[in-house]
């Protein structure tokens, strides 16, 4: 599924499934292409290649957006967003000429809807536009639509379940442009979900059967947000956003030892500090780490039906890195926690070192890049 392929609808989200992981439909199109994700803090352009064992990293190059770059999930600054993809492409050293690039889930609109077995592609396309109409809280001349046949209903095998997503039209314009601004050619505009998903399932695999039939929650600690995705057989079953990031520990270090944002970014990135920097500002960080896990678990918990938390935690972002952090969440939620690295696997074990600290803020850039691993 992409709201924008430049070949027709790309890759299906059968790749996702535990079934068809790691592989495309042969109907559909592939393409050499580097991922591109755009967050609130830095843009990431990451090469992969799929070989017989997998999928590995090749290239990879990583350029802060300064602030307000990206406001609530959207791009606010269109130049400064292209000259940061341009200079990540620079610094990845990639020669491909593609790229995939992801919206932001919460502005897209994702509806199942159910039709007869049995439309050919074109009654089929019909029929989704007729069904769009009411469901679909916009014009359908101002947003980008894609569908996806998930298969026959569980109530009704006569019919087949659709899932039906739609974005505006401007914020998909929006992120191709930035990508053109930088001499690519954006060839899908995908969903960030979806990229997530797909990058979780190289996690699973490093882990093997330890993890199945488990309920996992994988939190992305950004800039300004937490995010909190719980799997269930590959899939997300949950998803919430939680106020707080990152950019909290900047701002105490600029309060305390910088002159600006950029300075105090700079200094944390180099982890160039004074000594006191660790017990005052980065021990207090991790402990507040740690309570906001808990937090989003228990609003997880509350939230379904067996009111119980989750197996394990996986951790994915810039803070992710942070030395001990992961030791402090499981001891105060008591759930296993670890990184999620997605290069874990056999081919891509090499390049995870080369990334080095650089990994969790590789993750949906992951999920992008294998779908350009052509």
């Amino acid at each position: 599924m992409a709201l924008f392929s430049r070949k027709g609808r790309g890759l299906s989200r059968s790749e996702l499934s535990d079934k068809g992981a790691n592989t495309a439909d042969s109907n559909q199109p592939r393409y050499s292409a580097v991922g591109v994700d755009i967050s609130t803090s830095a843009v990431k352009v990451l090469e992969m290649d799929r070989g017989r064992d997998g999928y590995k990293a090749t290239h990879v190059g990583i350029e802060p957006l300064p602030r307000d770059a990206i406001v609530e999930r959207a791009i606010s600054n269109l130049d400064a967003v292209g000259e940061a993809v341009a200079a990540a492409l620079k610094r990845s050293r990639s020669k491909r000429k593609n790229a995939i690039v992801a919206v932001a889930s919460s502005h897209v609109v994702t509806r199942t809807i159910y039709l007869p077995v049995g439309l050919n592609d074109s009654e089929l396309e019909e029929q989704v536009g007729i069904e769009a109409v009411h469901h679909i809280p916009y014009s359908l001349d101002e947003v980008n639509m894609d569908y996806l046949v998930m298969g026959p209903s569980a109530a009704d095998p006569n019919e087949n379940e659709i899932l039906l997503s739609a974005c505006r039209r401007e914020i998909v314009e929006d992120y191709a442009g930035v990508v053109a601004s930088a001499g690519l050619q954006p060839v899908i505009i995908d969903v960030d979900s979806f990229a997530v998903e797909r990058a979780y399932s190289l996690v699973t695999q490093a882990f093997g059967d330890s993890i199945q039939n488990k309920v996992i929650g994988l939190l992305d600690y950004g800039d300004t947000t937490t995010h909190l995705d719980v799997f269930v057989d590959g899939k997300i079953v949950y998803s919430r956003d939680h106020a707080f990031g990152g950019r909290i520990l900047t701002e105490n270090i600029r309060t305390r030892f910088a002159s600006s944002h950029e300075e105090a970014e700079a200094m944390k990135l180099a982890l160039d500090l004074p000594e006191n920097y660790v017990a005052d500002l980065l021990e207090p960080f991790k402990a507040s780490m740690a309570q906001e896990a808990n937090r989003a678990i228990e609003f997880f918990s509350s939230s379904s039906r067996s009111n119980e938390g989750v197996d394990a935690i996986f951790l994915t972002g810039g803070c992710a890195a942070i030395d001990g952090a992961t030791d402090v969440i499981q001891q105060v939620t008591g759930f296993d926690t670890f990184v999620a690295n997605p290069f874990a696997g056999s081919e891509s074990r090499g390049k995870s070192q080369v990334l080095g600290r650089q990994t969790p803020l590789l993750f949906k850039a992951c999920g992008l890049a294998m779908r350009g691993a052509g």
